[in-house]
């Protein structure tokens, strides 16, 4: 008792401090538009591949009516001129967008934070319910019910990944874009002793008066040709391209979770 006691109070403690760094970052940030002045890439090759790349990108801003510079790392090619929403980190003196929030953040916040929250939901389901004498005296259906869950989530999740693509891919904002491929990522990922590569293309093409250079999301066993074209989906708002797994077999994998689901809490009530 004492130590799950301990274990569900650090946790708390730490849910809870990692919230308030949260909300003390931005809460302290200023909101800034950034006007791009130079994005030069940086990249590093093996065997002819890309194995890492990002654009170096300058920006100007004004903070308090004074012109100030920074440089951010993006992961796409900003067009010089483009606006860029970004905060302004006055504690370290730097700039950041929104999806960067970890750059401001210790480097074991998001891991800390994620077990931190798994443990206390662990602890307060088995001490302050009778979950855990349920389970140690039913354990075939305790078993069941703990197999309930995860199915019923990742049903879930699949149907609502599946029916967002497809409301996405669908929208009047999305047009078909002719794209060049300029070059190939490569990603290598280890199965026991031999290595297994990931291969993704980028995209230059012209859209809402801006050139993109875009690096694909969706990995591909083999590498696409350099230099090859091909037609793509493209989001005129943000002006990246709209990519999304195979949504049938997600829409299929969802319903078969969901049906597993059913099936346990049948056999379990009726059984």
């Amino acid at each position: 008792m004492i130590v799950s006691t301990v274990i569900m109070v650090a946790c708390f403690i730490l849910i809870i401090y990692e919230l308030l760094s949260v909300l003390v970052v931005f809460h302290s940030c200023t909101n800034v538009k950034c006007s791009t002045t130079n994005s030069e890439k940086v990249s590093r090759r093996e065997d002819g591949f890309l194995v890492k790349e990002y654009w170096k990108t300058e920006v100007e801003f004004d903070l308090n009516g004074e012109k100030r510079s920074a440089v951010l790392e993006t992961s796409t090619f900003c067009q010089k001129g483009q606006r860029l929403n970004c905060y302004y980190y006055p504690k370290r003196d730097l700039v950041f967008r929104k999806r960067d929030v970890r750059s401001v953040m210790r480097a074991h916040s998001i891991q800390a934070f994620s077990v931190g929250v798994l443990f206390l939901l662990l602890v307060l389901i088995f001490r302050m319910t009778a979950l855990g004498g349920i389970i140690t005296a039913h354990a075939v259906e305790a078993l069941g019910i703990v197999l309930i869950l995860p199915f019923t989530g990742f049903g879930i999740s699949f149907i609502v990944y599946a029916v967002n693509a497809f409301r996405h891919t669908t929208a009047s904002r999305v047009v078909k874009v002719r794209v060049q491929i300029t070059d190939v990522v490569r990603k290598t990922k280890r199965h026991r002793e031999n290595k297994r590569y990931t291969y993704y293309p980028i995209y230059r093409y012209n859209l809402g008066g801006f050139d993109h250079i875009v690096r694909s999301r969706l990995g591909r066993a083999e590498p696409p040709r350099k230099g090859s074209f091909e037609t793509i989906l493209a989001d005129k708002k943000k002006g990246g391209p709209v990519e999304y797994k195979d949504v049938t077999a997600s829409f299929v994998l969802g319903i078969c979770f969901l049906i597993i689901a059913g099936l346990l809490l049948y056999t379990i009530v009726c059984l």
